[in-house]
């Protein structure tokens, strides 16, 4: 189950696809508020993957040729709602799951498919028609309550699961309207992410008081998290291939929202690069390469935009795939000095 297993775990964490460009038809409580597209084959492609050798880290987990590994898919998307309330998100641990998904695997090869319907013992899996396709009833695996997941062969490079509401949706018209408008807006990158805070306001809410209460009242973490009330969505881009490294895009409740928002960002990020200065020097005289790179982050750091929008870009720093390569080829000697200087475990 590890090619589910990974595609649920990204889900739950977790920046497409034609469903980008509806409009939502289910009610407005059941619309997806959190939406992800990795896209494997761009990640393992680009300038960043091929320096760190990624296809070859990815074949490494690879533990046999029983199911599908990471290396045999290129894209993975997916969308899915939120409980309403802490008190909703509680209930999964008695087996009633108050959220629905939708995950879209696309493999490289049809060797895939056939390790998949293997996997889940298609031959023996209860199925069910709906609309004229079949879909086969995922068997419970752990903490996954029987009768949750559902999956369905598109053809014969690509698979969808996710649970009845969404899966068996005939149009997939699944996006609330901030979230297919974040989704559409985001640049093309290899990994994003977007979520609709005000569609899912209630637990929002929730876990900002939690959070401020975590933070001790009103000081000023606990400003910071209350900014959380004013977005609307939030993007979240990774690129790979020498442009931006990460971008953060969100959109306030309005304009006065926003230049709150913006405001209460830029004054974090301010604190981030007060604190990245103060540690320079010692990082200038023991690594330059890394103290260059720190530079070009911490001069990045700032909220950019106007109106509505809330933008902060980090550039990818000249060099960064060479200067990580490095570090993961000295690591192993770093790990065996560390262990005769402390004597292990």
């Amino acid at each position: 189950m590890r090619v589910f297993a990974f595609s649920f775990f990204m889900l739950l964490t977790m920046a497409c696809s034609s469903v980008f460009a509806q409009t939502g038809t289910l009610d407005e409580k059941d619309k997806a508020v959190v939406v992800f597209d990795l896209r494997m084959n761009d990640m393992r492609d680009s300038e960043l993957g091929k320096k760190l050798g990624m296809a070859g880290m990815l074949s490494d987990m690879t533990s046999g040729d029983d199911a599908p590994g990471p290396n045999e898919i290129d894209r993975v998307f997916g969308a899915m709602s939120l409980p309403q309330s802490m008190q909703d998100a509680m209930m999964a641990q008695i087996g009633e799951v108050k959220f629905d998904f939708f995950v879209k695997i696309y493999f490289n090869n049809e060797d895939a498919i056939d390790k998949v319907l293997a996997e889940i013992g298609s031959e023996s899996a209860e199925t069910i028609e709906n609309n004229g396709k079949t879909f086969y009833e995922m068997p419970a695996d752990g903490p996954v309550p029987a009768g949750l997941v559902y999956f369905q062969v598109v053809d014969s490079k690509t698979v969808e699961l996710g649970t009845k509401k969404y899966l068996f949706h005939p149009d997939r018209k699944l996006l609330t309207d901030n979230l297919m408008s974040a989704a559409k807006d985001s640049p093309k990158a290899p990994i994003r992410m977007a979520m609709d805070f005000s569609g899912a306001r209630g637990l929002v809410t929730e876990l900002v008081e939690m959070g401020k209460q975590q933070a001790g009242g009103n000081g000023p973490a606990g400003m910071f998290i209350d900014l959380i009330n004013n977005v609307q969505d939030l993007s979240i881009m990774v690129g790979m291939d020498g442009g931006d490294l990460l971008t953060i895009k969100a959109r306030g409740l309005d304009d006065e929202k926003s230049k709150e928002l913006r405001s209460g960002v830029d004054a974090m990020l301010g604190l981030a690069k007060m604190s990245m200065q103060q540690f320079m020097p010692m990082v200038e005289s023991s690594d330059p390469d890394a103290a260059e790179m720190l530079g070009v982050i911490s001069k990045a750091l700032k909220a950019k935009g106007t109106g509505q929008e809330v933008l902060v870009k980090i550039p990818t720093p000249k060099g960064l795939g060479d200067y990580i390569s490095k570090q993961m080829e000295n690591l192993p000697m770093l790990l065996q000095m560390g262990g005769q200087a402390g004597g292990g475990f």
